[in-house]
């Protein structure tokens, strides 16, 4: 972090400076401060954080506070990746697409997609600088970090999935990230639409495949 404030000082800008403060922005909900002078809750164990900094193809700088999952326990039980569709689905997806005269939007889920879900983890850290005065604070992570351990992407993909159900789609049993929905055409028939989901990202195929990915 002192490095990224030394080359706005440098280049005579705040560019560095502007992408920390919109991500301490966004990730403030992944954490719950402990009181000071009490202990964290039993069963908690201390995982390290840190800022890490990229710049993007449109010279955008980009800072991200992940967790140091390195530093953790390795011996995670069950699946610990996100959902990825495969290619042969999305391109039977395309070709149903062009066969039925359908709309084809693809989305992202936006400000740091991993803190939607709640932490399945009992980890702490302790704030940096990068938190200003709550520097030094012993905090309770509560949601899923990029890096954390060996579980932020099940995390996040098991929140989805909920998500997926709650508004009414259901898996498809040859691709459990292809989705699909029943849905009423412009001429009163029935057909489906369908989400391909790939980590954050995700295809909609539909007659009105926009508002859909906007619900």
């Amino acid at each position: 972090m002192v490095e990224a404030y030394r080359l706005d000082r440098m280049n005579g800008d705040n560019y560095w400076a502007k992408s920390i403060q919109k991500e301490m922005k966004n990730v403030s909900i992944a954490f719950d401060y402990v009181e000071e002078g009490r202990d964290t809750p039993p069963g908690y164990t201390c995982l390290p954080c840190k800022l890490i900094f990229d710049v993007k193809m449109d010279l955008t700088r980009k800072a991200r506070y992940v967790a140091q999952g390195c530093f953790g326990d390795q011996n995670t039980i069950g699946s610990t990746y996100t959902g990825v569709v495969s290619r042969e689905s999305v391109r039977i997806a395309l070709t149903y697409a062009a066969l039925h005269d359908l709309d084809v939007f693809a989305a992202d889920v936006q400000n740091a997609s991993y803190l939607q879900a709640p932490s399945s983890e009992k980890r702490w850290t302790i704030a940096g600088h990068e938190f200003g005065s709550k520097a030094g604070s012993k905090m309770l992570i509560v949601r899923a970090l990029y890096g954390g351990q060996l579980s932020s992407g099940r995390d996040f993909r098991n929140h989805l999935r909920e998500c997926m159900k709650h508004m009414g789609w259901t898996f498809c049993e040859a691709d459990h990230d292809v989705w699909m929905r029943k849905a009423m055409n412009k001429e009163g028939n029935y057909y489906y639409e369908y989400m391909l989901l790939y980590t954050d990202d995700s295809l909609c195929v539909s007659e009105n495949a926009k508002e859909a990915l906007m619900e």
